[in-house]
């Protein structure tokens, strides 16, 4: 059975929303608002946008522009320029015309801006997965080069559980603007994928605890993995397990307590978050 987007997009906003309400917090603050978000792949006209819904593109653009203090985002990777001369990418062999109707233009404002919030000495944190082909992690590379208020690193989750990667996709603007959504910061998922969020704006309640989820990445990433994991034996599935030290494979007694300074009950809240915040 095929359900329409519009249908697609309220469900999935719903579980968000029920998520959110589930982290048990109360923002008390009047002017906390939220709205939900979609990209729609361009040169569709059967796949309308849903009134009263923000576009992607224009929530990630205004999360930049409007950063005056602080920006922190995770993505599993960044394409937001397109690469139509690199042989390498899928967005070879285009032409500019056909890349700009494809929306590519959305995605250099979304990186245009960021940069500009660098120039404005806002401090930048940028975490992402390893990348994809060809680019891996180059645009958060190149904003962090030589700008010591921008940062960027790379947190691969298989030299701690043998698998897995950083699927969030988060902003956090001034430590009271917030995106959650399925969106990478690239730029077909702001006009070639269909992608769904939510907007979170003048809450700083919720915001100090998606930060708390962004600064446990953060910390994960500087840790040296091979100090703090160890390989157990599954007996269940008979298998041998790469697992963090406060893993429940482990003896209880035997589990680490701190990490480099690191409360195992913060450690222990990335987990939970971490399954949260995989929106897709």
């Amino acid at each position: 059975m095929k359900y329409p987007l519009s249908d697609i997009i309220i469900s999935l906003s719903l579980c968000l929303l029920l998520l959110l309400a589930n982290l048990t917090l109360t923002e008390s603050s009047p002017q906390c608002k939220a709205w939900l978000v979609q990209s729609i792949p361009t040169d569709m006209p059967h796949l309308s946008p849903v009134p009263g819904v923000l576009t992607t593109g224009d929530v990630l653009l205004w999360l930049a522009k409007n950063s005056t203090k602080s920006l922190d985002v995770i993505a599993q990777y960044w394409q937001l320029v397109a690469s139509p001369a690199d042989p390498r990418s899928g967005d070879y062999g285009y032409s500019k015309e056909e890349m700009k109707r494809f929306g590519v233009d959305q995605g250099s404002a979304v990186y245009n801006a960021i940069e500009d919030a660098a120039l404005r000495n806002v401090s930048i944190r940028l975490l992402q997965h390893s990348g994809v082909y060809p680019d891996f992690t180059k645009e958060p590379t190149d904003l962090a080069s030589g700008r010591p208020n921008v940062k960027s690193v790379t947190l691969l989750l298989s030299k701690w559980w043998g698998s897995g990667i950083i699927h969030t996709k988060v902003w956090i603007s001034d430590r009271k603007d917030v995106y959650i959504g399925s969106a990478n910061n690239d730029w077909k998922s702001l006009t070639q994928v269909k992608e769904v969020g939510i907007y979170l704006v003048d809450c700083p309640k919720i915001a100090k605890s998606v930060e708390t989820y962004f600064g446990n990445l953060w910390k994960l990433a500087s840790l040296n993995s091979s100090a703090y994991t160890r390989t157990v034996s599954d007996q269940q599935w008979q298998v041998n397990r790469t697992v963090p030290c406060w893993s429940h494979f482990i003896d209880s007694k035997e589990r680490c307590r701190c990490v480099g300074g690191f409360s195992i009950n913060l450690i222990k809240l990335f987990v939970s978050w971490n399954q949260f915040l995989l929106v897709r």
